[in-house]
């Protein structure tokens, strides 16, 4: 199909679906260059800034990625690695892969809890209206720095007041569930898996183009029915995928 005769809107999407098409049949190599952008205006007969935006969309996608002075380039993608994860209800993660357990350290050490609402796209799961407590932070391998997760806790204002978590009463999340279950150990937990797209700044913590979706693990807490916390966490699919651990409880 000539996209030069397609609407000015269809034009960028077509340019992007027939240069994916090569790069998948290996035309460009595993790391080649793709055809400057005066080539490819010449060669679809459309507009300059048509190339530009088919190109984002590979960009978007993590298909190809630009090098400054040299050109746009075929993405090398992660090898993507089986995480095994357990998530103890009184505190953070334990993920194993098939190299064994992974050592993730906070790489973010001014993490600290803020005053904040819960995302939009949290709100009907987690069911905290109004001004909550939010405590956001980094992990990933220290040596190199290598950003693999995000982890963001959520909790009642009533609950931060009784932790005193803005008095550096509670460093973390896991702490507070400790505090939690000292005080009424009558908790309940529940789990679920499921995905997202990522906002433009996690993305790029993470490495990760914007088009490609987190996998995003959600653990809430609750005391006689109520949530008193609820923390995401979220990795890259590009790099993982999640399985159960069947020998341990509960499990995510």
């Amino acid at each position: 199909m000539d996209p030069s005769a397609l609407p000015q809107h269809q034009k960028a999407a077509t340019v992007a679906r027939a240069l994916q098409a090569e790069i998948l049949q290996g035309q460009y190599g595993a790391d080649g260059q793709l055809p400057t952008e005066p080539e490819l205006v010449e060669r679809f007969g459309v507009a300059r800034e048509t190339v530009r935006r088919a190109l984002q969309l590979l960009k978007d996608t993590g298909v190809v990625a630009s090098v400054q002075g040299s050109g746009t380039f075929v993405r090398r993608r992660p090898l993507r690695t089986t995480l095994r994860r357990e998530l103890p209800p009184q505190g953070g993660p334990a993920d194993w892969t098939d190299h064994g357990s992974e050592a993730w350290v906070p790489l973010d050490s001014s993490a600290t809890w803020s005053s904040g609402r819960v995302p939009i796209e949290l709100a009907e799961s987690v069911r905290l209206e109004g001004e909550v407590a939010v405590w956001s932070c980094v992990l990933g391998v220290e040596e190199p720095r290598v950003p693999l997760q995000l982890v963001r806790t959520y909790i009642p204002m009533h609950v931060a007041a009784k932790v005193a978590v803005f008095d550096g009463g509670a460093p973390g999340g896991a702490a507070v569930l400790e505090h939690l279950e000292a005080t009424d150990p009558a908790l309940s937990w529940s789990l679920a898996v499921g995905a997202r797209m990522p906002e433009p700044g996690e993305a790029a913590t993470l490495s990760t183009p914007i088009g490609i979706p987190f996998i995003q693990t959600l653990r809430i807490t609750r005391q006689a029915g109520a949530v008193v916390e609820a923390t995401e966490y979220v990795v890259s699919s590009e790099r993982f995928r999640i399985t159960h651990r069947p020998d341990q409880a509960p499990v995510a």
